[in-house]
C-alpha cells in the first residue's frame, strides 16, 4: 500500500499536466466523497450482517487499485481531448469498491489490534507505508524526468496496480474475531420507520454526534484545500516532477518520524491536548504555503505540516474506534463515512471555483479559516471536559463515553 498511495501524489499532476482544470482536479476528490455519501449507509448496512469483512475488504481494494492499470491505458490510447474525462470516468467506478474499503478499513484494523493495541498497529502500520512510500516517490519522481511524457505516466500507474495485488494477498491473511452484532435497526418497516430508527440510533451515542458537528467543519477546510495544493505546486510554483518527487519524499519521512513521536507522546500525555496541537498546525499549513512560491519553502512547510498530520492521523482513528459501538461498529463507521463525504462533495468544487475567481492563494487561506474554526469547537470541548484524567485507548464505551472522529483508510485521514 505503500507504493500504491504514490498515486495520490501524481495523479492531480497528471491531470493538470495533460490540461486538467481547477474543476477537473477538484472531481478527483469529490467523485470519491460523492460515492462515499450515497453508498457508505447501504452498503454498511449490508456489510453488518456480513461475517466476511476480511474477504470483501481485500476484494474491494483489488478492484479498487485495478483501475490504475486503466488510468495507464487511457493515458496511451486514448484521443488527448478525451482523457481527462476519460480519467475522471475509470475513477468514478473505483469509487465504489473504495468506498467499500473505506467503511471496513477501521473494523478490519480494530479486530486485528484488538482494543488496547489501535495506536500501536496503525503507527506501525501508517510508519512502514510512509518509508515504502518515501523511497517510491522519490524514484518515481526521477523516473518521470527521464521517459517522455505520456509514456512514464502510463508505466507508474500499472506497477501500481500491480502493488495492489501483492495487498491483496497479504490483507487476505488478516484475522479478525467475529462479533455477532445485534438486529440491524430499521431492517423492516417503512422507509420512514427505518429512518427514524437509524436516527434513535444515533442519538443514543451524544459523543458521536456532539464530535461529527466539530469533525464536519474542521473537514471542509482540509478538503476545500486538497485539490488545490497539487495545482499550486504546478501552476504558481512551478516545480518539476523531480522536486514534487522530493517533497513527497520528504513528506512520507516526516510522517514516519511523526508516527512514531505522536505515539509515545500519547503514552505520556493523554490524547486531549495533542489532538488540539496537531490540528492547529496542520489547520495553518495552506495558509503558510500560499505566501510563498519558493520551492525550498514549500518542501520544508509540507515536511513540518506532514510531521503534525501524523498525530491527526492516529488520534483521531483511536477516537472514533474507542466511541464506536461494536455491535454496530460497520453502522456507525458507514454513518461517519457519510457525513464527511457530504461535506467532501461541495468543498473541493467550491475551493476550485474559489481560486478561479480570487486566485489559488485566496482559496487557500480560506481553507486555513474553515479549518481553523473547527478547532476552536474542539478546543471549546477540551475546556468543558476540564481537568479530567487523560483520554486513554480502550474499547468503544456507554452510550455518551469518549470521543467520535473521522474516517480512516490505509489512504490516512488526511488524504481520503
Amino acid at each position: 500500500m505503500g507504493v500504491v498511495n504514490t498515486a495520490s501524489t501524481y495523479l492531480p499532476v497528471l491531470v493538470a499536466r495533460l490540461g486538467g482544470s481547477a474543476f477537473s482536479i477538484g472531481l478527483l476528490t469529490a467523485i470519491p466523497a460523492v460515492a462515499g455519501f450515497t453508498l457508505a449507509i447501504p452498503i454498511g448496512q449490508f456489510l453488518q450482517r456480513n461475517a466476511s469483512v476480511v474477504k470483501w475488504y481485500s476484494t474491494a481494494r483489488l478492484i479498487a487499485n485495478l483501475s490504475y492499470a486503466m488510468i495507464a491505458l487511457a493515458v496511451v490510447l486514448a484521443p488527448r481531448d478525451i482523457v481527462v474525462p476519460l480519467i475522471l470516468f475509470l475513477w468514478a467506478l473505483a469509487a465504489i469498491p473504495s468506498t467499500i474499503g473505506m467503511v471496513l478499513f477501521p473494523i478490519v484494523m480494530d479486530g486485528a489490534a484488538g482494543p488496547h493495541g489501535r495506536l500501536e498497529l496503525m503507527s506501525r502500520r501508517w510508519s512502514y507505508m510512509g518509508l515504502t512510500t518515501a523511497i517510491v516517490v522519490s524514484i518515481v519522481g526521477q523516473f518521470l524526468d527521464r521517459i517522455p511524457f505520456p509514456a512514464n505516466y502510463a508505466i507508474i500507474f500499472a506497477s501500481f496496480t500491480m502493488a495492489g495485488g501483492a495487498s491483496y494477498w497479504f490483507s487476505r491473511q488478516f484475522r479478525v474475531p467475529r462479533i455477532e452484532p445485534p438486529p440491524v435497526a430499521g431492517r423492516r418497516g417503512s422507509f420512514g420507520d427505518r429512518i427514524r430508527s437509524h436516527l434513535a440510533l444515533i442519538r443514543s451515542y451524544p459523543a458521536f454526534v456532539h464530535y461529527s458537528v466539530r469533525q464536519l467543519v474542521y473537514v471542509c477546510g482540509a478538503r476545500l484545500v486538497l485539490p488545490l495544493i497539487p495545482l499550486y505546486y504546478v501552476t504558481v510554483v512551478n516545480a518539476p516532477d523531480a522536486w514534487i518527487g522530493i517533497m513527497a519524499t520528504g513528506q512520507s519521512l516526516a510522517l514516519l518520524a511523526g508516527y512514531q513521536v505522536w505515539r509515545r507522546l500519547s503514552r505520556l500525555r493523554g490524547t486531549r491536548m495533542l489532538l488540539l496541537i496537531a490540528l492547529v498546525v496542520s489547520s495553518l499549513y495552506p495558509a503558510a504555503l500560499s505566501l510563498t512560491d519558493h520551492l525550498v519553502a514549500v518542501a520544508v512547510l509540507v515536511t513540518i505540516a506532514s510531521f503534525f498530520t501524523a498525530g491527526v492521523d492516529l488520534i483521531l482513528f483511536d477516537e472514533l474506534m474507542r466511541t464506536v459501538p461494536r455491535q454496530y461498529g460497520v453502522t456507525f463507521v458507514s454513518i461517519d463515512t457519510t457525513l464527511v463525504n457530504m461535506a467532501t462533495i461541495v468543498t473541493p468544487l467550491a475551493g476550485a471555483a474559489l481560486a478561479g475567481f480570487l486566485g489559488i492563494e485566496v482559496a487557500l487561506r480560506f481553507g486555513a479559516f474553515l479549518s481553523i474554526c473547527g478547532v476552536v469547537l474542539f478546543a471549546l470541548e477540551a475546556r468543558r471536559r476540564g481537568s479530567g484524567p487523560p483520554n486513554a485507548t480502550g474499547s468503544a464505551g456507554p452510550p455518551g463515553s469518549g470521543a467520535a472522529a473521522g474516517p480512516a483508510s490505509d489512504t490516512r485521514p488526511s488524504q481520503v
